[in-house]
């Protein structure tokens, strides 16, 4: 027994050798005058035979339990997780001098197609106006001193590819001063229509709980004239509200709108930062100006700020209805969709609202009425509730298999059945629904190559996806789908201990590699070292989170490649985490999702080589062994792919050397490991002009050492590594 649980019994556990054991231990009491017991006999030989035949049917014996609890799993509604399909964001392009274009929602776009892939095709979310005007170049000004204005050209991280993000870090002010900078973004052509800049955020600004102050920045936006002269367009719809989450600003610029070079940006002019080249092509220039009204810094993160863009989803809707089958009339009838799995949208009470099933009733003389909608319900209502205005049209949904289940109420021979038997020789069909693509992980493409046009659209020159497109994973397994039934049975769908919001937000969606819960917990003189400015009871606030009794606060991480290496959950991500969660809490716990605070682990090593390895070629240069360790490191405290087995770091999980000795250490022929420590850096969640409690780490950062003690809401990331290579004689 592990843990608590019952393990499968083991029906029949003799192996191979077991058995011919066996059957030659009875030969002297069948078959006496067989002396020969060698292997080279023929009796043993066909004796070893017929228990290699047994040895099978015992391991399919076996695996009887194993498909009593699958079964038993169906029997419950435990069905694998759908594949998710991947997102990103296409960019339209049109002629210069063209008129605006509307692409219609559900316009298709793919990469392209070769000989050994096929294409991956992207669906638009939403309908989108393309205007004949793109961003050319992304500037981030800042004022170093009074009269000096310098920029930094962020056009490949905020407007053309990769979309590597930016992090504009704002320090605080105690009179609502504080520091400032502008977002400039220089346009090819000007327009009088109303532009929409799309803009997404790593880290958003945070809400505040005054009324006087919505959030932590003040937002003003700028066009420029001719000669450079600022005008500030006061107003605009901030769908964003104030840079608190993902949305757009929208904004018309006045018709005296005009190109200039921010050299001569009045009133003040703009010089290129020491390693930025002078921007000195005339373009058509917004400014953003963002301000911390705060008396805290803040870091504002941006993925990136795009014109002319659509979000986009790895999942296609049916061109045409598509007729599911005729009613039989009896009780508890299934149908099945052609494609699948069904397209889970993020973020909604009915994520598959998308899915319209329609029926239409025989009538007399062999025609047909019209065709009626019909309800998807997790659970069928009481067929013979009177006051259903739907009178038990419903119908279940499994969205792995894309089976349409209906039930057993008939009005006039089940009157107290659930869910309304479609009549005898109905038409059962699905008018629209959308579904996942097949290519699961697979649509998580690279920038710039989502470039074909599958829905043709006069006028358009092109599209591409300026980002990668994230959020792709294939479907549940088995074995993965057969861990979580345990647990389905014992939360019931509802989040009252910390394990129950750890697994459910893994349920939400398949984009978190890591989840952590975090119970309240308050001041105990006996085991913490009280901070001067708190009490005995009072409740832990390291790390900005609030451990308050009836608080739960739940960090996700998301899943990342090795190049992210502190991965931060998006705000859709929390968002859609939180919406899940909230309606599966208990009424009386407040819950807060929200993203890992990272705990930098820099590492010193000395490790020798010997000169014999060198000699014959065992390492063919020292630089290249370092450069080999130093990967080797960061990936081991990569919060996603590293950890002790490769499967990422728990959140709170401790550091000690001996795991990373395991990963560095050279073969003995190559050389040994000379030092090694391992010490915490400064977290950047701390606040440095806050040097005391609640900004501070719990436990000290201490010397560098063999083990690192991390706080429970604390994540490992790679810091700064010190790696010398020398060579030994041997």
């Amino acid at each position: 027994m592990a843990r608590g649980r019952l393990d499968s019994p083991n029906l029949d556990d003799r192996t191979w050798q077991e058995i011919v054991d066996q059957a030659k231990s009875l030969i002297p009491t069948y078959a006496p005058e067989w002396t020969d017991h060698n292997p080279s006999d023929l009796g043993i030989t066909l004796i070893e035979l017929f228990a290699w035949l047994v040895e099978g049917l015992t391991y399919r014996l076996n695996r009887v339990p194993n498909k009593n609890f699958i079964e038993f799993l169906n029997l419950i509604g435990v069905t694998r997780d759908p594949a998710t399909p991947a997102s990103s964001w296409l960019t339209y392009s049109l002629a210069a001098g063209t008129t605006p274009l509307h692409i219609p929602k559900g316009s298709q776009a793919a990469t392209r197609q070769t000989e050994t892939e096929a294409a991956v095709v992207f669906e638009t979310n939403r309908e989108l106006k393309v205007l004949p005007i793109n961003i050319k170049i992304a500037l981030h000004g800042r004022q170093f001193a009074t009269n000096d204005w310098r920029y930094q050209d962020i056009t490949s991280e905020l407007v053309a590819a990769p979309l590597s993000g930016k992090t504009f870090s704002l320090a605080g002010s105690s009179n609502g001063t504080g520091s400032s900078f502008y977002l400039f973004l220089g346009f090819d052509n000007a327009s009088e229509e109303n532009l929409s800049l799309n803009i997404n955020f790593s880290k958003p600004a945070p809400a505040l709980p005054s009324p006087a102050i919505r959030s932590g920045l003040s937002i003003q936006t700028y066009y420029f004239l001719g000669n450079g002269t600022r005008t500030e367009i006061t107003t605009f719809d901030d769908e964003t509200n104030l840079f608190q989450k993902n949305g757009s600003i929208a904004l018309t610029v006045p018709s005296d709108w005009d190109s200039s070079e921010p050299a001569s940006f009045s009133p003040d002019a703009f010089l290129p930062d020491d390693d930025t080249d002078p921007v000195t092509q005339p373009l058509f220039w917004l400014g953003i100006f963002v301000q911390n009204q705060i008396d805290q810094p803040l870091d504002l993160g941006i993925n990136h700020v795009l014109i002319n863009s659509v979000p986009a989803t790895n999942a296609l809707t049916i061109s045409e209805p598509e007729l599911l089958g005729t009613s039989n009339g009896k009780p508890f009838q299934f149908f099945e969709l052609v494609n699948r799995p069904l397209f889970k949208q993020p973020g909604l009470a009915t994520p598959y609202s998308h899915l319209l099933i329609q029926v239409r009733e025989p009538q007399v003389g062999g025609s047909f009425g019209p065709w009626t909608d019909w309800t998807h319900e997790d659970n069928f209502p009481a067929g013979s509730d009177l006051t259903d205005p739907r009178q038990g049209r419903y119908f279940r949904l499994n969205p792995v298999t894309g089976m349409i289940n209906f039930g057993n109420y008939d009005p006039e021979t089940s009157p107290d059945g659930h869910g309304r038997i479609p009549p005898l020789g109905s038409e059962i069909q699905a008018l629209t629904y959308r579904y996942v693509a097949d290519s699961g992980a697979k649509g998580n493409v690279p920038p710039e190559t989502i470039t074909v046009v599958r829905t043709p659209q006069p006028g358009i020159t092109g599209v591409t996806n300026l980002g990668p497109a994230t959020g792709g994973s294939n479907e549940e397994t088995i074995e993965d789908a057969k861990r979580r039934g345990p647990e389905i049975l014992r939360h019931r769908d509802r989040a009252f201990s910390a394990e129950d919001f750890e697994f459910l937000a893994k349920e939400a969606t398949t984009d978190i590699s890591t989840v952590r819960c975090l119970p309240p917990r308050l001041f105990n003189s006996s085991y913490d070292n009280l901070p001067s400015r708190v009490s005995e009871g009072d409740p832990w606030t390291y790390g900005n989170i609030n451990r308050s009794v009836n608080y739960a606060n739940v960090i996700i991480v998301p899943k990342a490649p090795l190049s992210d290496e502190r991965p931060v959950p998006s705000e859709s991500l929390l968002q859609e985490v939180s919406a899940y969660l909230d309606e599966r809490r208990v009424l009386t716990s407040l819950l807060h999702v929200t993203a890992p605070r990272y705990l930098p682990i820099n590492v010193v090593t000395d490790i020798r080589i010997w000169q014999r390895a060198l000699d014959i070629g065992l390492v063919t240069s020292l630089n290249d062994f370092r450069s080999t360790i130093v990967a080797k490191i960061t990936k081991f405290l990569h919060p996603v792919l590293g950890g002790p087995d490769q499967n990422g770091w728990e959140v709170g999980q401790d550091i000690v050397i001996s795991n990373l000795l395991e990963i560095i250490q050279p073969d003995t022929e190559i050389g040994f490991v000379a030092t090694l420590t391992v010490q915490a850096a400064t977290p950047p969640y701390i606040d440095p002009s806050f040097p005391v409690y609640p900004n501070q780490r719990p436990f000290r950062l201490g010397p560098a050492g063999v083990w690192v003690r991390l706080a429970d809401y604390e994540l490992v990331c790679s810091g700064t590594h010190t790696v010398t290579v020398t060579a030994n004689a041997s």
